[in-house]
C-alpha cells in the first residue's frame, strides 16, 4: 500500500510539474501563439507538449488517471486564481498591449509580441478595418486576439430627429 500511495505521489507531482511547464512555455511565447496561431505554430505547440507529457507520465491506467485528474485540477485552480487576482493574472497570462493609438502602429510593441505587421493587418481585416488611420486604439488582449475602437468623428452617428424619437427610435416613414 505504501509503495502505491507514494507512486500516486510520484504521478501527481510529475503531472504538477508538467502542468507548471506548459503554462512557462505559453507564457515564454507569447500571446501569438494563443491568438495568431499558424500551422506551424500549433504544431510545434503540440510537439512539445507531447513530449513534456511524455516525460511527466508513467506508465499504467491509473497513473494516466491521476495525469488527467491532476492537471484538469491544476487547470481549473489557475483559472480560478486568476479570477480573483489580477498579479496572478498578469503572471499567467500577460497584460493588453496597445498596437495602435491614434492610428498610428507601435512598431516597438509589434516587435516586442512578436507580430509581424502583416499579422496586425490580418487581425484589423477580421474586424473590419482596411487601414489603421481609422483606429483609435488596437489592443494585442490577453488572449492573444487584436480588438480595436474606432476613431470618433463629426458624423459617426446623427442625433434622432423628435418623430423617431416618439416611436421608440425607429423612424417611420
Amino acid at each position: 500500500m505504501s509503495e502505491n500511495l507514494s507512486d500516486a505521489i510520484a504521478q501527481i507531482s510529475l503531472a504538477l510539474a508538467y502542468y507548471a511547464g506548459l503554462v512557462v512555455l505559453m507564457r515564454v511565447s507569447g500571446k501569438r501563439l494563443a491568438g495568431q496561431t499558424t500551422t506551424f505554430d500549433l504544431i510545434v505547440l503540440i510537439c512539445l507538449g507531447v513530449v513534456l507529457q511524455d516525460i511527466a507520465r508513467r506508465k499504467g491506467t491509473l497513473n494516466a488517471w491521476l495525469f488527467i485528474v491532476t492537471v484538469f485540477g491544476a487547470h481549473r485552480g489557475l483559472a480560478a486564481w486568476c479570477s480573483r487576482s489580477r498579479w496572478v493574472r498578469r503572471l499567467a497570462r500577460g497584460s493588453p498591449r496597445p498596437l495602435v493609438r491614434d492610428g498610428q502602429i507601435d512598431f516597438g510593441a509589434l516587435e516586442d509580441e512578436a507580430l509581424s505587421p502583416d499579422d496586425l493587418m490580418a487581425g484589423l481585416r477580421k474586424l473590419g478595418y482596411a487601414t489603421p488611420d481609422v483606429i483609435q486604439l488596437a489592443m494585442l488582449e490577453e488572449t492573444g486576439q487584436i480588438s480595436a475602437i474606432p476613431r470618433r468623428t463629426d458624423a459617426a452617428v446623427p442625433e434622432p430627429d423628435a418623430a423617431s424619437k416618439r416611436n421608440g427610435g425607429t423612424e417611420v416613414v
